[in-house]
């Protein structure tokens, strides 16, 4: 799997801008205002995940589900409007994979994210201004990466705000992606 933009941390303001419009397949819940609620002087007003996708003129959108079909590079991930006060805020992502896979890519190394013992779950922590009002991070589907159930549990300020739980399943015949050369990149840096 690789992260957004080969490793490097990369602004998407103008990209999300545009992630939340209407017509997104929605499989997955939103977090409706009503529930919207407080965590460490943060208010989340939506949380989604989904596959990323683009509508007809080009703009950038979340098409929310649970389930997509491991494709090489297909992008998914999550964002999370919010409203604060604050003048930063500190998010950490801790992305479970159902087993080890065969690498985490140049991401670990360069210290993007940390790996757990088991190599089962990557952790990405980063401190970001607030005055954009969201945060987000996205990954790719790789060859080699494990099939079936994943977890993404998002935190600000040590609240665990969202769980993200999703299944990614075979694809059709022909469309998954070759082997890997050992040196391709599987994750990469945050997005905001």
């Amino acid at each position: 799997m690789t992260k957004f933009s080969s490793l490097a941390p990369a602004a998407l303001t103008v990209v999300l801008l545009g992630c939340a419009t209407p017509g997104a397949q929605n499989t997955v819940p939103a977090v409706p205002a009503a529930s919207t609620f407080k965590a460490a002087q943060v208010e989340v007003v939506s949380a989604q995940f989904g596959v990323f996708g683009a509508d007809p003129s080009g703009r950038r959108i979340l098409f929310e589900t649970n389930k997509f079909p491991a494709i090489t590079a297909a992008p998914y991930g999550w964002y999370i409007v919010f409203k604060t006060d604050k003048p930063t805020v500190i998010w950490r992502e801790e992305f479970e994979l159902p087993e080890a896979p065969p690498t985490w890519g140049p991401g670990e190394a360069m210290g993007i994210y940390t790996i757990s013992p088991d190599r089962k779950t990557a952790v990405t922590e980063r401190i970001i201004p607030t005055r954009l009002g969201f945060i987000a991070n996205e990954w790719r589907y790789a060859p080699g990466d494990p099939i079936g159930a994943h977890a993404m549990r998002v935190y600000i300020d040590g609240q665990l705000i969202r769980e993200f739980k999703f299944d990614i399943e075979e694809a059709p015949e022909g469309q998954r992606g070759g082997p890997r050369s050992p040196h391709a990149p599987r994750r990469g840096g945050s997005t905001t």
